[in-house]
């Protein structure tokens, strides 16, 4: 027996209990195919729409076609079925199904129903003989289904049959593609009709339900740009227009194509398919502007950042756009460019005065190969800026002048330079002259020098007025902010050319000369010394004597002012000499000078002292007294100083010391009381010496003659000391006793007692 039960559409309801001339009934659309009614003997399946995807219980598709089951003979016993039939899912029936009949009657005659396997998707009602469908039904997994029925009656009498459920297919099975999403690439500017990706869906079931069409249903952009069409069972997605890849945002399109079947209704799925469009490198990296000027401060600091360049390249993919741009740097060593994010730094300090000006080429190439390569190419132009950095140097310091002294005022000297490589301001330099000098005046802008009214003598004897005059010192500074001073002042060294303004002048005249007497011609008396502060012919001195000298026993070098002896010289005839000397220069016109060398004729000792007279007579008496003056000597010397000098000394006569003589005042004096009883004359030599040199020394000689006269300085002596005599007692008066005798001392009356001395000072005393 077979079964050919109708499958249902997609749209699922909980079962209903029909009458058996009824299908279940969905509110979806109708199917387009019935099961025909009527119950035959015929043994086959009758063409109708399938009955596959009932559902497990609880989720009957519903049925709106009507149908009905025949009875067929199946293996040897033939069962026979009266009425329409239900078939159920667990509690929904078609019936009756199938019965089978017994003619027994009573117990035997009730039929029981029973499967002879226990199939997991059927179960048998064991009294009415409903099969119930128990699971889904799928065409695509099994189209046919035998069961076999055993029909036992009350008696144990039993009989087997078979029943044979064909499975009808309903488009129940959407189209599935073989991946769950496609991805499909081309370049940018691939020419048209250009396959760009295979697609492909199945659908399981059969035929007509499961013949596919496809169709581009969404494009994120560029949906006119594509077509899809069905080749050899694949859908194939193509272009029909050149893409630019620099309007496809990131560089993919994204498309849903949509897989239909043939059924009714049809059934569908769709799939994301993503479209890589590759960049081909059609367009060069391009800055912003050509050329590019900038300013930066010269004082910049190394490895600081002057200007970030920012190259487009509207190339978007990583390889040839943005991402891929190098930049390199051409024109100066102090700069150099980041390769990746165009930031350009300096390398080292600056210097605007070594430089000013930068032109650099920076170039951007993308990341083509070769000759697809392309390059964007900017120039940029880099101003330093000033600061004061440079202190103002001199252009020709030291600065070397020849000028006539006494210049006029208000003559130009010389003009200083100094130069400072900064600008403006920084650059503008004040000169000034310090310490101050007041013989000169100084443009502070120009540096120009000028006399002032002070008058220019380069004989000047003040030492710091003659350094003024010689030498200007001249500071400059800048006049940035703050002002920057040279590290050094110039110096002016002013050369005073002379003019024959000055006399000759004695260093050493007037001046007495000494020459020691005796000395032969030709010794130098003195050296003769003037200076004239003039320079050249006009300080070139010559001297002479003055004509008319009374006397010329000297002679005076013109050239070196020695002065000598013309003849030997004598200081006992001419002590000093009054030499005129003149020096005169060689200017023109000549100026000259006189003055006067005193020559003192030094004394030598050739003279000897000389008494006057040379024989003196004294007389005096013996009773003078100690240190009596006998006598001055007189004693000259010729000589003068030292060599006259004289010292006295008695050298003979004196044998008992009664006299000395002055060791300078040249005076004989009595030194004890002199006796004329003793000695009654002297006759003293006397020597004068004078003070010459040790060896050199002269003496002088003179006789002095002494005569001692007697005075009354003795009494008279008797012979003996005592006399003793007797003489009787009675001895008259006026008898002669005894007789004394006595005597006087030898003299010049002989000895006469009571003599008197007679004497007379002498003449000179």
């Amino acid at each position: 027996m077979e079964w050919q039960l109708q499958q249902l559409a997609a749209v699922y309801v909980h079962p209903v209990l029909l009458p058996a001339t009824a299908w279940l009934r969905a509110g979806a659309a109708r199917p387009h195919h019935n099961i025909p009614r009527g119950i035959g003997p015929s043994v086959g399946l009758q063409q109708t729409a399938p009955l596959e995807g009932l559902s497990a219980p609880g989720m009957l598709p519903a049925l709106n076609d009507l149908g009905t089951v025949r009875a067929v003979d199946v293996g040897s016993q033939l069962f026979g079925f009266t009425g329409p039939g239900w078939v159920a899912l667990k509690n929904c029936l078609w019936r009756p199904l199938f019965h089978a009949t017994d003619n027994d009657v009573g117990t035997y005659g009730k039929v029981s129903y029973f499967f002879s396997d226990d199939p997991d998707r059927f179960s048998l009602d064991k009294d009415t003989g409903v099969i119930l469908l128990m699971a889904r039904l799928d065409f695509e997994t099994t189209q046919r289904y035998t069961l076999t029925v055993i029909a036992r009656d009350g008696g144990g009498e039993e009989t087997t049959g078979r029943v044979r459920i064909n499975v009808l297919d309903v488009n129940d099975n959407i189209p599935t593609f073989q991946k769950e999403a496609y991805l499909g690439a081309l370049r940018e500017n691939e020419p048209s009709v250009t396959q760009v990706v295979r697609l492909r869906a199945s659908d399981e079931d059969s035929p007509p339900n499961n013949q596919i069409t496809y169709s581009i249903t969404q494009a994120s952009a560029f949906r006119n740009y594509f077509d899809i069409a069905v080749s050899e069972g694949y859908g194939v997605i193509s272009v029909n227009h050149p893409l630019d890849y620099e309007q496809v945002a990131n560089g993919v399109i994204y498309l849903t194509v949509m897989a239909k079947d043939a059924g009714n209704p049809p059934l569908n799925s769709t799939v994301p398919v993503t479209i890589e469009v590759f960049d081909e490198n059609d367009n060069p990296p391009t800055f912003s502007k050509p050329s590019y000027i900038i300013t930066v401060m010269e004082d910049i600091m190394a490895g600081a950042t002057v200007l970030f360049l920012n190259a487009t390249d509207m190339d978007r993919s990583r390889e040839y756009g943005q991402e891929s741009i190098i930049y390199s740097l051409e024109g100066s060593s102090h700069f150099r460019i980041n390769a990746r994010s165009g930031e350009i730094t300096t390398t080292s300090l600056l210097d605007r005065e070594a430089k000013s000006e930068y032109i650099l080429i920076v170039r951007a190439v993308d990341g083509g190969v070769g000759h697809h390569q392309k390059t964007g190419i900017a120039m940029v132009n880099i101003t330093l800026l000033d600061i004061n950095d440079n202190y103002p140097t001199w252009k020709d310091e030291p600065y070397f002048i020849n000028l006539v002294e006494m210049t006029p005022p208000n003559s130009d000297v010389t003009t200083v330079v100094a130069i400072d490589p900064d600008l403006g301001e920084n650059g503008t330099v004040v000169y000034s002259i310090r310490p101050p000098n007041k013989f000169y005046s100084l443009n502070s802008t120009t540096g120009k020098i000028r006399t002032t009214g002070v008058l220019l003598d380069r004989e000047n004897p003040n030492a710091q007025e003659a350094q003024l005059m010689r030498r200007i010192v001249v500071s400059v500074t800048d006049c940035g902010r703050p002002p920057l001073r040279a590290t050094s002042s110039a110096t002016v060294f002013v050369n005073l050319l002379d003019l024959n303004d000055n006399d000759p002048t004695f260093q050493n005249l007037p001046f007495t000369a000494e020459i020691a007497e005796g000395l032969p011609a030709g010794s130098s008396v003195f050296q003769v010394v003037s200076i004239d502060l003039d320079e050249g012919p006009n300080g070139q001195v010559t001297y002479r004597m003055q004509v008319g000298m009374p006397r010329m026993d000297f002679l005076i070098n013109s050239t070196s002012g020695l002065v000598i002896s013309t003849a030997v010289l004598d200081r006992e005839r001419i002590a000093e000499y009054y030499l005129r000397v003149v020096a005169s220069d060689a200017g023109m016109p000549s100026k000259s000078s006189t003055s006067t060398l005193t020559v003192k004729v030094l004394d030598v000792n050739d003279e000897s002292p000389t008494f006057f007279p040379a024989v003196y007579n004294v007389s005096l008496p013996e009773n003078v007294a100690r240190d009596f003056k006998v006598v001055r000597l007189n004693c000259t010397d010729a000589d003068v100083g030292l060599n006259a000098e004289l010292s006295y000394f008695i050298t003979g006569g004196n044998q008992d010391g009664k006299f000395s003589v002055g060791f300078r005042d040249g005076v004989v004096r009595t030194v004890v009381s002199l006796d004329r009883e003793t000695v009654a004359s002297y006759t003293l030599i006397l020597e004068a010496i004078d003070n010459g040199p040790t060896g050199n020394r002269r003496t002088g000689t003179a006789t002095v003659y002494v005569t001692i006269l007697d005075v009354n300085d003795n009494r008279p002596i008797f012979l003996q000391s005592s006399y003793e005599v007797s003489v009787p007692e009675d001895i008259p008066a006026a008898s002669s006793i005894v007789q004394a005798r006595g005597s006087l001392p030898p003299g010049p009356l002989g000895g006469r007692r009571g003599s008197p001395a007679l004497w007379a000072p002498a003449p000179w005393l």
